[in-house]
C-alpha cells in the first residue's frame, strides 16, 4: 500500500468515529472502527517530518488548518451560548493542534540523528537540547491541562501527551521494519495506558499492522491537499446531519 492508500483507510476510519461520537454514540462498534485513524495520522505525520522540502510551510500547514478548525468551535460555543467558560468545549484543542505540537520536536529528532551520523557535535547539541525543551515543555503543558481539568475546566489537547509523541516513534529508525517496530512500541504503550478509560483502544493496534503494508511510495500528488479538506470537511457535514436530523 503507498502513503496514499493508507492515508484513505485512516480518513474512512476517522469518518466511521466520528459518525459514531456525532449521530449514533449507542453504537460502539463504530468507535472500535475508529481506534486506527489517530495512530496511522501519527504515523504519517513523522513520515512528513522525515521527508517534507519544506519545514515552515508543511507546519504552518497543519498548524493553521487546526487554529482554523477551533475558531469554528469557539465560534459555535458563543452562538450556543452566548459566551465562553472554563468550561467550554472550545478548549478542547483539536487533534491537528496536538500533532502541531509534534512536527517541531520530529524536526529536532531528524537534526540530531543527521548531525550524529555525521559526526557534528554542536549540531547534535543543539538539537538534542531543542528536542529535550520540547519534550520539556510538552510535559509540563498537558500537566497544567491536567491541573486545570482537576479545577473543573475543559482546557485539554486531544490524545494529550500521546498524540504529541507517537508521530515521533515513526522517527526513530529509518529502515522499513525497525521504524515500524518502534511505532508499534509505540502505539502499545500508548493502548496500556488509556486501556483503562477505554477499554476498546485495543483496535488502535490495526495502525501499525496496516504500516506493515507501506511501501514507502507516495502515491498521487493530486490528492495531497484533498486530506488536508477533509478533516473540516467531514466534521462540518457530520454536524450538519446532526443539526437537521438529531
Amino acid at each position: 500500500m503507498n502513503r496514499n492508500q493508507l492515508k484513505i483507510a485512516a480518513c474512512v476510519s476517522m469518518l466511521i468515529d466520528h459518525i459514531g461520537v456525532l449521530l449514533f454514540p449507542q453504537v460502539e462498534v463504530l468507535r472500535w472502527i475508529g481506534r486506527p485513524a489517530m495512530p496511522l495520522f501519527a504515523f504519517f505525520i513523522g513520515e512528513g517530518c522525515r521527508y517534507t522540502k519544506n519545514r515552515k510551510k508543511y507546519f504552518l500547514s497543519v498548524f493553521l488548518l487546526g487554529l482554523g478548525c477551533q475558531l469554528v468551535y469557539v465560534i459555535d460555543g458563543l452562538i450556543e451560548h452566548g459566551r465562553l467558560t472554563a468550561h467550554s468545549d472550545a478548549w478542547y484543542l483539536n487533534i491537528l493542534l496536538t500533532f502541531s505540537c509534534a512536527i517541531p520536536m520530529g524536526y529536532c529528532l531528524t537534526d540530531l540523528k543527521r548531525t550524529v551520523r555525521e559526526k557534528n557535535k554542536p549540531g547534535a547539541y543543539k538539537a538534542g537540547a531543542l528536542l529535550l525543551l520540547g519534550l520539556t515543555l510538552a510535559a509540563g503543558v498537558n500537566a497544567l491541562f491536567a491541573f486545570l481539568r482537576a479545577k473543573g475546566a475543559s482546557a485539554e489537547f486531544d490524545y494529550g501527551i500521546f498524540g504529541m509523541l507517537l508521530p515521533l516513534t515513526a522517527l526513530l529508525f529509518d529502515g522499513k521494519w525497525p521504524k515500524t517496530a518502534a511505532f508499534a512500541a509505540g502505539t502499545l504503550l500508548f493502548c496500556l495506558c488509556t486501556a483503562g478509560s477505554m477499554p476498546y483502544v485495543w483496535f488502535s493496534m490495526l495502525a501499525p499492522a496496516l504500516t506493515c503494508l507501506y511501501n514507502g511510495k507516495p502515491g498521487s500528488k493530486k490528492l495531497k491537499y484533498g486530506f488536508y479538506i477533509f478533516y473540516p470537511a467531514h466534521l462540518g457535514l457530520l454536524y450538519l446531519v446532526y443539526l437537521l436530523f438529531f
